[in-house]
């Protein structure tokens, strides 16, 4: 019998759950259900507030009656106080009104919308953008689907939190005027500022696109429109061309849908989620608008319990949610920080009839030594153009790690907001955004030349027909390529261990981090290695030279 109303109730509320839902297809629906089924919830409140304003006055009027027989065991303040709530209670949307103007301003505006707002939501853009992505790859099976769906799933959840908090607004508000009575009743155990707080507290929540403008200003200024968005969320990596190899269609086949060799298969892969920076942009504008709003209530809780609750807790979490909404920006400012305008204009490779294999022809019957340079011809550009990508997205996912850091406490040790762990995932996730540049600092560095060489020259052919000669050009041409792939990873993979040697992993290692940074850099430029370790030991009379 009890198993069996246990079964009919979790019938009904199913059935009533998804007859409500209309059987929601994503979360944007299971939130307009909701803010469906709320909102009544504010007139309730506010006639409850009514009522209670009722009882409070009937009360008023037996409290004057009281200080009138017995004034002093009931003071006059006791019965004004309660005629001033009951008013206050009558009249709760021009309480409501008054807290908001206090937080916004008179005449301010109400949205945070970007018709009118240039600073403003980072959805609608991204979301667009994210649109315009879906037309160009044209594949609805792919990691780009998948991530659009999410965004299109998730993007009024803005509104779902504005409206939460404007409930939760009306009852902290309510609780503000019923602890302003009690303050005006006992002020030694319940102090003003547990009225106060509750009063800015229930005006943040009504004005949260105030504050949340404000966030976003206080990280990023108020000159960042339409332009500085998109161009902050792709800064940093080139989607269609490799700058290695200085050939600008490197993987347009693959957006037209047109790459049938391995190389356009590693192509393909980014092209079918190239757009998860956009997702991450868009998830980033999420957490800040959770930060924004577990900011408030921080703040709210220092105020009434500051040894429980340190004031440092609240303000950290508005700067961490200012930095989410400003994303982009962030990502900008620590690509410029490693951006250097020289080896910008400089490019580590030279195209790719520069490997000696202008003469090869792919596609039809091939010897060894030419499968060999059509195959690291075909990989090459591709491999660099998906290893930007990759540092992009992976520095952009540590810059997100290090934002939410910045919310906690100091015991954290190195992955604390002023560890050292901390500091180091900002600037691996620049150097990773900027992973070219890096790359070519380390290049000019090493070989006081921001361009390798890469055209071989067998200083001695005695006995070798011109084709024999030709297959050693390609063999080389294959070898020197191979190792600038295996170079390029070998200095991604020198990032990632030098950030966890700043998270104090044990098995990471400085030196090893240094050997990968340092070797990746002598694979990219084997070429100028080779002139070096020829001059060194003076056998470039019948050595192999570079150019």
């Amino acid at each position: 019998m009890k198993r069996s109303l246990y079964s009919l109730f979790f019938g009904v509320v199913f059935v009533l759950t998804f007859s409500r839902l209309g059987f929601a297809q994503d979360i944007n629906d299971v939130g307009e259900s909701i803010v469906d089924s709320t909102a009544a919830l504010p007139g309730l409140i506010a006639s409850l507030s009514y009522l209670g304003g009722l009882v409070v006055g009937v009360v008023a009027i037996f409290k004057i009656i009281d200080h009138v027989n017995n004034p002093t065991q009931t003071p006059l303040s006791v019965p004004v106080i309660r005629i001033l709530l009951s008013g206050a209670l009558f009249g709760l949307p021009i309480f409501t009104e008054a807290v908001w103007v206090t937080i916004n301003g008179p005449g301010a505006a109400v949205g945070f919308d970007p018709q009118s707002d240039s600073q403003a939501s980072l959805v609608t853009w991204l979301s667009t953008l994210g649109g315009l992505l879906s037309v160009i790859t044209s594949v609805n099976t792919n990691f780009n689907s998948l991530m659009l769906s999410i965004m299109n799933s998730i993007d009024e959840m803005p509104a779902l939190i504005s409206a939460v908090a404007y409930l939760l607004g009306l009852v902290i508000l309510v609780s503000a005027l019923y602890k302003t009575r009690d303050h005006v009743e006992n002020p030694s155990q319940v102090p003003l500022k547990d009225a106060v707080i509750r009063y800015l507290t229930a005006g943040a929540l009504f004005a949260l696109p105030a504050v949340f403008r404000a966030m976003y200003e206080t990280i990023s200024g108020s000159g960042m429109g339409l332009w500085g968005l998109v161009s902050g969320a792709l800064s940093g990596f080139d989607l269609l061309r490799s700058t290695e190899t200085t050939d600008p269609t490197e993987c347009l086949a693959a957006f037209i849908g047109v790459s049938t060799t391995l190389g356009g298969v590693i192509c393909n892969s980014m092209v079918n989620s190239i757009s998860f920076p956009i997702f991450l942009n868009a998830i980033a504008y999420l957490i800040g608008l959770v930060m924004g709003v577990w900011g408030i209530f921080k703040i709210r809780d220092h105020v009434l319990e500051p040894s429980k609750t340190p004031v440092h807790e609240g303000v950290m979490r508005l700067i961490a949610g200012g930095c989410f909404f400003s994303f982009p920006y962030i990502i900008s400012v620590l690509r410029e920080t490693f951006l250097s305008p020289g080896l910008v204009a400089a490019s580590v490779l030279q195209t790719n009839n520069d490997f000696n294999n202008a003469s090869l022809t792919c596609g039809t019957t091939n010897s060894l030594d030419q499968a060999m340079g059509c195959f690291m011809q075909d990989i090459l550009g591709p491999s660099h153009v998906v290893l930007n990508f990759f540092s992009y997205v992976a520095g952009a996912i540590f810059i997100m790690i290090g934002i939410s850091r910045l919310i906690k406490s100091a015991q954290e040790g190195a992955r604390g907001p002023g560890g050292i762990g901390t500091f180091g995932t900002f600037v691996i996730g620049g150097m990773l955004i900027s992973a070219t540049t890096i790359l070519r600092a380390f290049s000019s560095s090493l070989f006081d030349s921001t361009v390798t060489y890469t055209f071989a020259s067998l200083q001695y052919t005695g006995g070798m027909s011109p084709l024999e000669t030709q297959a050693a050009h390609n063999v080389i041409s294959a070898v020197l390529q191979f190792l600038i792939v295996l170079g390029l990873i070998s200095f991604v993979r020198g990032l990632f261990i030098m950030r966890d040697v700043a998270e104090g992993k044990g098995n990471a290692s400085t030196m090893a981090g240094v050997t990968h940074l340092i070797g990746g850099a002598l694979a990219v430029n084997m070429g100028p290695l080779l002139n070096a370790i020829q001059q060194t030991l003076g056998i470039t009379a019948f050595g192999v030279g570079f150019s």
